[in-house]
């Protein structure tokens, strides 16, 4: 039978970056045989467990009962918290009235993009970078523009981001640390310069890995910068911070205005985030941070072990990104492209990964590799793509 759908929805396919994972479950299913799973944006093991402070925080609040409706942009002391504490340098003066809580980071980017585009405007992403398919952006009749990073340090190009932006352009999408690459923006200041030019534009700024950086090195956003305040919308999550990825929770900050809108979408789609799971995240910013130093070195050591592995397999090359939980090789010395590597390593080694033109035609010659896993998972997925490709 034929359905009518919406030709808003013509657009609509199933996220790329998830295409490998589906393929490596379905071989695992048929073949019996083990899958290193290095395609997940996700912890994976024992390794990488929720803080047992954050479960128990969310078990008391279930045992005192708190099932049902709370205030629609959030819990008061929660958006207090954040406003005050978590974004004291990153948006310095953030009141809680423009902070919002919303079911992760994704949400926050979709009510966003629905509630500033409209038919006509021009959106700039990053290539390759997140989210890849811009679904949303293109559901409210906007156009899409790709900015190139440089490939040798994944840096914005500002000639060319200066060309590109017009009286059209809405909108303007940042990453950091980014995705797929892990590299940091290390020139939001100038960025800052060439938004200023243009009185209508604004910026959504992606921090969800803000706390996942290495090597002694800060975040820098550009929504810390004094005239940019009041232009940016800054979104983050707990899930990557502190391994609650499935607890769909995270938070947008920006103007009160912007904030209002939000809240009405928030209200009239969702209702709210579930109330003991923003008590659990109350638990999670406002406690000890310990599992989160702890955890931060854990990855830094996984990282180091990723990059020495990768770059040992033939043909292929491999920088150390200073974030994130991802590492982007170059793996064009194999002769293959992205999704070529990608089919053949899942399918003759039993290694997923992610083809890196799932984030943009300037992730061609590129895998994303995450190495969120076991020690144990890292060495057994390097020896089997050395095995492959020293053939």
């Amino acid at each position: 039978m034929g359905y009518n759908f919406s030709k808003r929805t013509s657009h609509f396919t199933l996220p790329k970056q998830w295409a490998s994972m589906r393929v490596a479950k379905k071989l695992e299913k048929e073949t019996g045989k083990k899958i290193i799973h290095f395609e997940k944006g996700d912890y994976q093991g024992p390794d990488f467990e929720t803080p047992e402070h954050i479960l128990k925080a969310t078990v008391d609040a279930l045992n005192a009962g708190y099932v049902r409706y709370d205030p629609g942009p959030g819990l008061p002391e929660l958006r207090d918290y954040i406003a005050n504490e978590v974004m004291k340098e990153r948006r310095p003066g953030t009141k809680p009235e423009e902070v919002i809580v919303c079911a992760g980071a994704k949400n926050a980017l979709t009510m966003s993009l629905l509630t500033l585009l409209e038919d006509g405007d021009h959106v700039i992403f990053p290539n390759p970078g997140y989210p890849p398919d811009e679904v949303w952006a293109k559901y409210a009749g906007a156009k899409i523009d790709h900015t190139p990073l440089n490939q040798d340090d994944w840096q914005y190009d500002l000639k060319k981001l200066d060309e590109m932006i017009t009286d059209k352009t809405k909108l303007l999408i940042i990453n950091t640390p980014q995705r797929p690459n892990g590299q940091l923006v290390e020139n939001p200041e100038e960025i800052a310069e060439l938004v200023l030019k243009h009185p209508d534009l604004l910026v959504i700024t992606d921090e969800i890995f803000s706390q996942v950086i290495y090597d002694g090195k800060k975040h820098k956003t550009i929504s810390s910068i004094p005239e940019m305040k009041d232009r940016c919308i800054v979104i983050d999550t707990w899930s990557k911070t502190y391994a609650m990825t499935g607890w769909r929770i995270g938070f947008a900050v920006a103007n009160e205005e912007i904030i209002t809108k939000l809240s009405i979408f928030l209200q009239d789609s969702i209702t709210n985030v579930a109330a003991f799971i923003q008590r659990a995240a109350f638990e999670a910013v406002s406690g000890p941070q310990d599992w989160t130093y702890e955890k931060r070195e854990l990855l830094q050591h996984k990282r180091d072990l990723m990059v020495k592995g990768l770059n040992e397999v033939p043909g292929i090359k491999c920088i150390t990104p200073p974030g994130s939980f991802y590492c982007f090789p170059d793996i064009t010395g194999t002769g293959l492209s992205s999704q070529e590597f990608t089919d053949k390593l899942v399918v003759d080694a039993g290694v997923a990964v992610v083809a890196g033109t799932a984030f943009g035609s300037q992730g061609e010659g590129f895998v994303r590799v995450t190495y969120a896993v076991h020690d144990d998972d890292i060495h057994e997925g390097i020896k089997r793509m050395k095995d492959l490709f020293s053939k």
